[in-house]
């Protein structure tokens, strides 16, 4: 039987997924702690294995040939399985164990406060590194550098926004944790309350604005511009806790608007709050339904510790949500 591997470097693979990633000589040498004529001459035995140029040389980046776009997804989840079999002994002992997440801040004080705990328990290690930080615009990226284990963020089911699932970058999985149509948030004396609650009184009155991965509009807002409407959007905060906050105060007349699911929540801690549907038509409420998703590197697919984080966060969303 032929060996159809003989004279291939396996390692080259590793070489191709960094430049694939970094789109430079110079920075993959740097990921992979190597020097730059290392991953040159990696990128000469990709050429002249496939016959390709493989990745094409700008002023500004290397730029993937369509073969390289053609393999990537292939060698990717073959680096998955290669790395998951390497590891394969089962380690048993998770103490001194580093994990890192990233998470949106609502998501975590609503249904994740038992996190370290959960985890040291699930582990079974009383010794883990636990970092955890708040989800950002620049959050993707470090999933994709390694900089982070696992990411749990919102992300749009309209499918002609920049921020649905099918717009995230090619090396980047995502398991759907839940879905969501968010409501409306206000104090039981708000004068929206003595009128008809509509799609009349939802424009007219000032909103509580989120800032989200530096915008402070999505595609509710998108959908309100092509029916000829806007939002009064007159006071901005960093979370949607905080607009349900700052709408608790009885002096405040600006609504709120918070994802459903943190319903429960806002009613033990904010008792004097009271929820109300968006006054939209199905159409419209089915575009911007949200998906709340668990995010992690192609790569760490098969990874144990990696797996072990996910389960856990579709376990916690299952009893909690």
């Amino acid at each position: 039987m032929d060996y159809f591997l003989k004279g291939f470097d396996l390692k080259i693979l590793e070489t191709f997924s960094v430049i694939y990633a970094e789109r430079s000589v110079r920075g993959a040498a740097k990921r992979l702690d190597v020097n730059p004529s290392t991953i040159s001459k990696n990128l000469a035995k990709l050429r002249s294995w496939y016959d390709d140029e493989m990745f094409i040389q700008t002023p500004n980046e290397l730029i993937p040939s369509p073969l390289s776009e053609q393999l990537y997804p292939m060698i990717e989840d073959l680096l998955s399985k290669a790395k998951f079999i390497s590891q394969f002994k089962i380690k048993t002992n998770w103490n001194g164990q580093n994990i890192n997440l990233t998470l949106e801040e609502h998501f975590l004080t609503v249904s994740l406060r038992n996190i370290s705990s959960d985890l040291h328990k699930i582990m079974g290690a009383k010794d883990l590194d636990i970092n955890i930080s708040n989800w950002n615009y620049k959050s993707t990226s470090k999933i994709i550098h390694g900089e982070v284990d696992v990411g749990v963020c919102g992300l749009e089911s309209c499918t002609d926004s920049k921020y649905h699932p099918d717009k995230l970058p090619i090396n980047i999985c995502h398991e759907i944790l839940f879905r969501d149509i968010p409501s409306v948030y206000i104090h039981k004396d708000h004068p929206v309350l003595i009128e008809d609650w509509s799609f009349e009184s939802f424009i007219r009155h000032e909103h509580i604005g989120v800032s989200w991965e530096n915008k402070k509009e999505w595609v509710l807002d998108t959908c309100l511009n092509q029916i000829g409407y806007k939002r009064k959007i007159t006071l901005v905060v960093n979370n949607f806790i905080h607009a349900v906050q700052l709408a608790s105060n009885p002096e405040e007349h600006r609504l709120a608007i918070a994802p459903t699911y943190c319903w429960p929540y806002i009613k033990s801690n904010f008792d004097k709050m009271v929820r109300l549907q968006l006054p939209l038509k199905n159409d419209i409420l089915k575009r911007i339904e949200v998906l709340y998703v668990v995010l992690y590197h192609k790569r760490m697919k098969y990874n144990l510790k990696n797996k072990m984080i996910r389960d856990y966060l579709h376990s916690s969303c299952s009893s909690n949500i």
